[in-house]
């Protein structure tokens, strides 16, 4: 299936590209990597008559890190570049994991991060470690600047909660508090090449009451699902027990709402999504404590 006729704009400064998008309003969109639209465009799930391509665009390049802030992600960071970053590697464990899962090498050097994410497809490898990180994502537009916490950005499956010529032009995942480890696990069919069934961010931070945990899942509701009663039974806890792992995967597969499609069932789902849970959770408690080095 070929695409159809399209016309390319690569504007050279951020002010440009967003006058490109009111320019075309609802006629354009916006390229990355490429890697999802150019796929969908094939596909004919959209059809846009412009594409604004961002590659050119040197304020949306580089990753920065900043000891007490977190790390600060350019929106034309690929998944490589942030999967290999060394203090991505150090302080976040489930993004590093969630980069590594996505695709193949050659897609994650063309693949952006924040591409990803914006793209909002519920299986998304880089949604839920973003949702337990409690990114922010940076928007510019016509309206100027603006934050968007990321528990309001995804509104549904390929929808954001961008206005009509916004972009985002950078993504901050705020530091850990204290000790901290985290992981993402995916659930495929297969080990490269497929979308998530089932994936799974954790995050144990230790704090002045003992460990405090995040849970976030994707690909098993429309939107990015925090597990906050899972959370919640999990707190205090350094080295739950398997009743206890028990009670809070219980409670995630509470929390979310799978279909059944071409790749899984949704019982199938829910179960994964407790298996997944007693995993996560008990590989983020040995590390915290240091039973496992990582």
């Amino acid at each position: 299936m070929s695409m159809l006729a399209f016309e390319l704009e690569r504007p050279r400064d951020l002010a440009s590209a967003v006058e490109s998008l009111g320019r075309h309003g609802s006629r354009a969109m916006l390229k990355a990597g490429g890697t999802d639209v150019i796929v969908w465009m094939h596909k004919h799930a959209v059809q846009p008559e412009v594409l604004v391509d961002l590659s050119e665009v040197p304020e949306l390049g580089g990753i920065s890190f900043y000891p007490h802030r977190g790390i600060k992600i350019g929106a034309m960071a690929t998944v490589n570049q942030v999967g290999t970053h060394e203090d991505a590697r150090v302080h976040y464990g489930a993004l590093v994991d969630a980069c590594l899962s996505h695709s193949d090498p050659l897609i994650r050097n063309k693949a952006t991060v924040v591409g990803n994410v914006c793209a909002a497809v519920p299986s998304g490898d880089l949604i839920p470690a973003f949702s337990v990180y409690e990114a922010v994502m940076h928007v510019y537009g016509p309206g100027g600047e603006r934050d968007i916490a990321f528990a309001d950005f995804i509104t549904g499956p390929r929808k954001n909660s961008l206005a009509p010529g916004e972009i985002v032009v950078s993504a901050t995942l705020p530091m850990p508090s204290g000790r901290s480890a985290a992981c993402y696990i995916k659930l495929g069919r297969r080990n490269a090449l497929d979308l998530a069934q089932v994936g799974v961010a954790c995050l144990a931070m230790q704090g002045s009451k003992g460990a405090e945990y995040r849970l976030a899942y994707g690909a098993v509701s429309p939107r990015p699902v925090r597990a906050a009663e899972a959370e919640d039974i999990l707190a205090g806890s350094e080295s739950p027990d398997e009743a206890l792992l028990d009670r809070a995967a219980k409670a995630a597969a509470a929390a979310v709402n799978p279909i059944t499609d071409v790749r899984a069932g949704r019982e199938y789902r829910l179960s994964m999504v407790e298996e997944l849970t007693r995993r996560a959770v008990s590989i983020c408690a040995e590390r915290l404590t240091g039973r496992e080095s990582r």
